[in-house]
């Protein structure tokens, strides 16, 4: 896999990961995020973009695309786990969560970067030739 298929990949996976996450709990619980209208959806869009674009901020750092399975799997993981158990219908500040899930990604993702820059970096030195 090149690393602008990766990329892509990336942000497919951003953009539908929190409709996806909501699908094992039934319609009622999709219908919680789809039911918004136009605007909802460019605020689910903006707010999740923080999360799947700081994934591909890391990806101009890594030369190879084995290197975002770390900040994609943390960072990812998270996100689906935080929607998928965010009930809005259980609190009127619930609605708050969904600012602040992209943000609290951030943490997972950068220890994902963290870890996929060292594996970078690995595959980096076994490719030179030894010296």
């Amino acid at each position: 896999m090149t690393m602008r298929k990766a990329r892509l990949i990336i942000v497919v996976v951003g953009i539908v990961l929190p409709y996806l996450a909501r699908v094992p709990r039934g319609s009622e619980w999709l219908g919680q995020y789809t039911d918004t209208g136009f605007v909802g959806w460019l605020f689910f869009g903006a707010l999740n973009a923080i999360v799947w674009g700081c994934i591909l901020a890391l990806s101009f750092k890594y030369e190879r695309p084995v290197s975002l399975l770390a900040p994609c799997i943390l960072g990812f993981g998270f996100l689906a786990w935080a929607h998928g158990t965010l009930d809005l219908s259980a609190n009127p500040n619930a609605a708050i969560a969904l600012v602040i899930i992209p943000v609290y990604a951030l943490v997972p993702v950068a220890v994902g970067g963290i870890f996929g820059y060292i594996v970078d970096r690995m595959l980096r030195q076994k490719k030179l030739p030894n010296q």
